[in-house]
């Protein structure tokens, strides 16, 4: 065996393990940042959430309190399955609240219109993108 095969095996070494780590990430349904279906000023339609909203950025998740208090976190992941009704995906927001604690906030989102949330620990409660905001 020469040394310039050797060298060669070497330099595509790397190359390969990258390929590899990039199908394991992508297979994973993990996603960084936040996807343009899921981005914007979610409101639920029911009465005992007036004046509550939460907003999805590419990178970050706020939630709005009655008293008008405004959460804001980084996200840190977000993970979209698909789910056996094929109308809806399950999404998961991974962030880190205050206390650097890490939260998973479950939803299933559906598309149709401008979009529907129902969290997952409330799934018969409707929160409705507010198409008047631009985020």
């Amino acid at each position: 065996m020469s040394l310039g095969s050797k060298n060669h095996k070497t330099k595509r070494t790397p190359i390969i393990l990258a390929v590899l780590f990039a199908l394991i990430f992508i297979s994973c349904g993990n996603i960084p940042t936040a996807t343009d279906e899921i981005i914007g000023m979610w409101k639920a339609s029911d009465i005992r959430y007036n004046n509550t909203s939460f907003e999805i950025k590419r990178k970050e998740i706020s939630f709005v309190t009655k008293e008008g208090d405004v959460n804001c976190f980084t996200i840190t992941k977000v993970k979209k399955e698909p789910m056996e009704n094929k109308e809806w995906v399950q999404y998961t927001i991974y962030y880190n609240d205050r206390d650097l604690q890490k939260v998973e906030f479950p939803f299933y989102f559906n598309p149709s219109g401008s979009g529907i949330i129902r969290f997952k620990n409330q799934p018969s409660l409707v929160w409705k993108k507010d198409i008047d905001i631009k985020t």
